[in-house]
């Protein structure tokens, strides 16, 4: 599962030449390269996106697949920088929680 795909907003990951080359390759954006590359690694994307614009975008992905020789390119990319640290509080807070359904409208 991949939280914060697209770095958590860290312009020095979107930026990456190989994003900006491969989006007009397939004419996509960064993110949505960024994207794709996790879903063809098997991940789970989480992204988050406030603008109905980006959103849009997020789920814009699936009518392209990088090659082999693209995955490579990206894959080269190690930032060593986790963007997602879960604490164990984190974690029991997420395991208990429940939606509040009786105040639904």
């Amino acid at each position: 599962m991949s939280w914060y795909p697209l770095g958590h907003g860290d312009k020095t990951l979107i930026n990456e030449d190989v994003f900006a080359e491969l989006g007009s390759k397939y004419n996509k954006t960064s993110a949505q390269i960024i994207l794709k590359w996790h879903i063809q690694m098997g991940f789970i994307v989480i992204p988050g996106a406030s603008k109905e614009e980006h959103i849009k975008q997020n789920i814009a992905i699936f009518d392209f697949e990088l090659t082999a020789e693209d995955m490579k390119k990206i894959a080269q990319i190690n930032k060593n920088k986790r963007y997602y640290i879960r604490t164990d509080e984190q974690l029991i807070n997420f395991a208990s929680w429940m939606p509040n359904l009786d105040n639904q409208k």
